[in-house]
């Protein structure tokens, strides 16, 4: 590993250690777990475009990535987010959203009989502006359990969120249960899957806005879930984009799309 490479991972582990943005900058939420083999400059950026609106409020996110394959086993991942919030009844709302940062440190590699096991442990720090977020920290830890096969990938994650109480309001703690489908059909083209399912506080990777947060997080118990299709290609060696639609249990619809840029040799 080279002195740049260190200052790297040591950088990034200092932010998540002391240190997760409402939106993502992948279509999916579930993480993934691939072999992290060792490249010259193992880092991704990228970002994405996410809508959601009605009559009364229209949303549009901006999310951004920075992920970092700091040690052949231990990826970090930093996600800030800039929102913009045009609402009929108070005006227009802008600026950065919670940041999110996590580590997924894979204890167990994938081998032909068996998936990949990894731990993961995410932080969320609140924004700025009060009105854009909870105000508060939020934990969460899980794992993911990660599958490739010859025309399709599997991947799994459960993660449990620790949500922190804004003053005067009792905010439940989240589960949240997913499962992502990549198949195949051409050497540069995928369809993704996913559907998303979550009780307490509301599903990672949503919108932290107080006066928008689900009847589920201040303790009603209700489930969630949200299921998302959308297409993935390779367009050349390091640059990967996404669009899909996401379909959520209160029947409302969210667009979104992203771009993602590799810069270790693939």
């Amino acid at each position: 590993m080279n002195r740049t490479h260190r200052i790297i991972s040591a950088g990034l582990v200092l932010m998540v250690l002391g240190a997760a943005s409402p939106a993502a900058a992948k279509i999916l939420k579930t993480k993934r777990q691939t072999q992290n083999e060792y490249k010259e400059f193992p880092l991704t950026v990228g970002s994405g475009f996410e809508y959601e609106g009605d009559s009364e409020e229209k949303t549009y996110d901006f999310p951004f990535l920075l992920e970092y394959i700091a040690f052949q086993r231990l990826t970090l991942t930093v996600e800030p987010d800039y929102v913009v919030i045009h609402s009929a009844d108070s005006g227009s709302l802008k600026g950065f959203g919670d940041l999110e940062t996590s580590a997924v440190y894979e204890f167990v590699t994938e081998r032909r009989s068996r998936p990949s096991l990894a731990a993961e442990a995410l932080v969320k720090w609140p924004a700025s502006n009060d009105s854009l977020t909870t105000g508060e920290l939020d934990y969460s830890v899980g794992g993911v359990i990660s599958k490739e096969f010859v025309h399709f990938d599997l991947d799994s994650e459960w993660l449990y969120t620790f949500v922190g109480d804004p003053p005067g309001v009792d905010l439940s703690n989240a589960s949240e249960i997913s499962l992502a489908g990549t198949w195949h059909l051409t050497r540069s083209v995928d369809v993704e899957t996913e559907v998303v399912t979550s009780s307490g506080g509301g599903f990672h990777g949503q919108g932290t806005n107080i006066s928008k947060l689900p009847s589920a997080a201040v303790g009603s118990g209700e489930r969630e879930w949200e299921s998302t299709v959308g297409l993935s290609e390779l367009l050349f060696q390091h640059l990967r984009l996404e669009e899909g639609a996401v379909y959520k249990s209160d029947g409302s619809w969210q667009f979104v799309s992203a771009w993602e840029w590799n810069f270790g040799e693939e």
